[in-house]
């Protein structure tokens, strides 16, 4: 029993552990329900996702999009549709990955359960 909690607890730690620091976009309302999501790491990013999901009430997501491009420039944005009052983005980069959320016009960082909030 001791060992299957030690082994879920050692799998949390190296799924949260795999998240990275340094990805990192910005996000802004865009015309017609859409966000405009950007690349805000000063470099280029290659073989990108954005996985676009709204967060339901009973805290369940659906897909509402998902974006795949080659190389994703500095400051290039993506429009994405603001498809929830709240919203779960994914970023992989090269087999980084960064999450988010972004509600009422606040982008937050994703670690586990936890938003951080992202000061503009």
């Amino acid at each position: 029993m001791k060992a299957a909690i030690l082994l879920c607890a050692l799998i949390a730690v190296v799924s949260l552990g795999c998240d990275s620091v340094e990805l990192t976009i910005g996000v802004e309302a865009g015309p017609e329900a859409t966000l405009l999501v950007s690349n805000e790491n000063g470099r280029a990013l290659t073989d990108v996702t954005l996985l676009v999901e709204a967060v339901e009430s009973d805290n369940s997501t659906t897909v509402c999009v998902e974006h795949r491009v080659d190389a994703w420039q500095p400051d290039q944005t993506m429009s994405v549709p603001a498809c929830g009052d709240k919203i779960r983005l994914t970023l992989t980069s090269a087999g980084e990955t960064a999450r988010f959320a972004y509600a009422n016009g606040q982008l937050f960082r994703r670690f586990g359960r936890k938003e951080v909030p992202i000061s503009s």
